[in-house]
């Protein structure tokens, strides 16, 4: 992508050369990042891209997007270098303090909001635990107008992001965004004490396991969670019975091979119904929805 403009490099052909290059670089979505570097590089959406598909970028965009996408070829998240990360058809805020929302994380906006609509509640509780950027959080309370939602996480600078898209997305009158560790109720959020659904994405890799290139750039402690993967998800697990009202739903994602571990952990509070594993669109167990006994 070298001269000026007459040597014929439009949206098009940047974005064809550049999957290319992503594929044999062994991107696991050549074309969606190259789009995605692009559209940040031109400063429109991406959607809007090939409306503009003969438009020839200026000099100072080409290299603009040469760096990125030699950063992006290295490895480093393309959410981290353009900032932000589509996640439920909304835009969030992403820093290298929090974890970036993938798209099997969606599958517990979609029991979340499921239970939160049929739970009864005109103003139903959400408590979204190990919460990160706050993508759960602020989905769940987008779908769900009357909800009100409590957002936790261990890293101060991680519920820092998570205030930010919440406020950035109208929602900051709506979702609470507090330091925590797992279900410690913070200080003024007693109404939360009993909820109608509690989600988490917690920490799950067990240490040792092999990662992708581009993960290794994202927080440990978002990621990591002991020998086995399970030490958030055990003190999780034990402590949601007493933060759900009876009926209420917990809803948590975890590794490749947890489903029969979780399932067991919930079974031993003795005060869930049996759960349900959710598999995600590649057909892998990743979330189990527990039912607090009692309803």
């Amino acid at each position: 992508m070298e001269g000026d403009a007459s040597t014929g490099w439009t949206v098009l052909s940047i974005l064809k050369w550049t999957k290319a290059y992503f594929a044999r670089a062994g991107l696991e979505t050549p074309r969606l990042a190259a789009e995605v570097l692009l559209a940040h590089v031109l400063g429109c959406r991406r959607i809007e891209l090939y409306a503009r598909h003969d438009y020839p970028p200026t000099g100072q965009q080409r290299r603009r997007y040469r760096e990125l996408i030699a950063r992006a070829a290295r490895g480093e998240p393309v959410a981290y270098l353009v900032g932000g990360k589509e996640f439920y058809s909304l835009w969030f805020t992403v820093t290298g303090e929090v974890l970036i929302p993938r798209s099997e994380t969606e599958l517990l906006v979609d029991e979340a909001v499921a239970r939160l609509r049929r739970c009864g509640n005109e103003r139903p509780h959400l408590w979204d635990a190990c919460t990160g950027c706050g993508a759960v959080a602020v989905a769940g309370a987008h779908e769900v107008p009357g909800a009100v939602v409590l957002a936790t996480d261990a890293s101060r600078p991680a519920v820092a992001v998570a205030h930010g898209n919440a406020a950035a997305h109208d929602l900051g009158d709506r979702v609470t965004c507090r330091v925590a560790s797992l279900l410690e109720l913070p200080d003024g959020c007693d109404a939360f004490a009993a909820c109608d659904v509690i989600t988490a994405n917690p920490p799950y890799v067990a240490e040792g396991d092999t990662v992708g290139p581009g993960v290794v750039h994202e927080p440990r402690q978002a990621l990591y969670a002991g020998t086995d993967g399970l030490d958030v998800l055990r003190p999780l697990i034990a402590q949601a019975p007493r933060r759900l009202r009876a009926g209420g739903a917990l809803i948590v994602e975890f590794g490749a091979h947890h489903a029969d571990a979780v399932r067991d952990l919930v079974v031993a509070t003795g005060a869930f119904d049996e759960p349900r594993i959710v598999r995600d669109h590649q057909g892998i167990e990743r979330v189990a929805v527990a039912v607090r006994s009692g309803a």
